[in-house]
Order: C-alpha cells, then structure tokens, then sequence
C-alpha cells in the first residue's frame, strides 16, 4: 500500500522527466533545483505586479524630479552649498508627492 501512495506523490521532473517526489528540493536524477517547472503566475498576479512597478517608478520619479528641482535652483540661487541643501529638500518633498500621486491613482483611477 505505501508503494502506491508513493507512486501517486511522484510528478514528472520538469527538466528531465523521471519520476521526483513532489515536495522533493531537487531532483536526484539531474539536479534541477525546481522539479515542479518554474511558477506560473496569473493574470491577477501579473496585473498587481504592474501596478506595483508602476507606483515604484513613479515613487523615484518624483523624488528624482523635485531634488534635480531643488539642486538647480538652489545652485542657481545660492551656489554649491545652497544646491546641496536644496536638493535635499527637493527628495524630501518628492517621495511624499510620489506617494500622494500613487494613493490617489489607486483611489481614483
């Protein structure tokens, strides 16, 4: 009986095809360290993974933005010590500006 438990655990190995336990690591015929075949993601997933990439990009755009903002302005203005100081402004008051932008594209987009 625990012969053929065994037999309904085993799954073809992803990479070579022989028989591996599905909770085994590896395959102990080739090695391969996903015996299962690599994750599958649907389209929820992906969908959510976009976002998240895209609040991501706009969270360091906005950062990026307003210190490059700050660092001309205060180089312009007040000269190196100056651009350093605005700069650093600018990144504090991006990163809030990106969050804001993220929040309110989920709420209202």
């Amino acid at each position: 009986m625990t012969g053929q438990r065994s037999q309904h655990e085993l799954i073809g190995c992803y990479d070579c095809g022989n028989g591996v336990s599905f909770s085994a690591l590896a395959c102990p015929h080739c090695g391969s360290r996903e015996p299962a075949g690599p994750y599958v993601e649907n389209s929820k997933e992906r969908r959510l993974h976009r976002i998240e990439e895209k609040n991501d990009q706009t969270l360091i755009g906005m950062t990026v933005l307003c210190a490059g903002i700050g660092f001309f302005y205060g180089a312009v203005m007040i000269g190196a010590f100056g651009a350093f100081r605005y700069c650093l402004l600018g990144a504090i008051i991006g990163a809030p500006a990106g969050f804001i932008i993220n929040v309110s594209r989920r709420l209202f987009g």
